[in-house]
């Protein structure tokens, strides 16, 4: 079975949500070195998408990493987040802001919890059914 390309210091050159697929893809590029080495593209594919969150987006977004965090851990790291939230219908699970009903809806669906980490620019996560990378021209 191949591995997935790596895209540790791949530049985000876009993201894009669609919503009504479920679906978030982040478009990124590793220009190597020396300089005029081929860029290598790849695409992050995030798939049956229910929430996401980024913050400190900037023009040259350096990836670090995108890790696969456990469900309940996430959630409790991010209680702040999710204890009212449910009050505006995200994400769009019925919890009532009872943590342990948001873990258990989750588990049940196989949602994942995915963090993006970066070297600058751009963090956050993305809870989703998978995340794939995929290279292309």
């Amino acid at each position: 079975m191949p591995s997935e390309p790596s895209i540790h210091d791949n530049i985000i050159l876009a993201y894009t949500v669609n919503c009504e697929e479920r679906t978030l893809v982040l478009q990124t590029v590793f220009r190597g070195h020396p300089k005029d080495a081929p860029h290598q593209y790849t695409d992050i594919v995030f798939r049956d998408v229910i929430a996401h969150q980024f913050e400190h987006v900037l023009p040259a977004n350096i990836l670090f990493d995108v890790e696969e965090a456990h469900i309940a851990q996430f959630v409790r790291d991010n209680a702040t987040i999710f204890n009212d939230s449910w009050r505006n219908g995200w994400p769009p699970v019925i919890y009532n802001g009872d943590l342990n009903t948001l873990i258990d809806q989750l588990k049940s669906t196989a949602t994942r919890a995915f963090i993006i980490g970066s070297s600058y620019g751009l963090s956050g996560w993305v809870l989703a059914g998978s995340c794939q990378r995929i290279p292309r021209q």
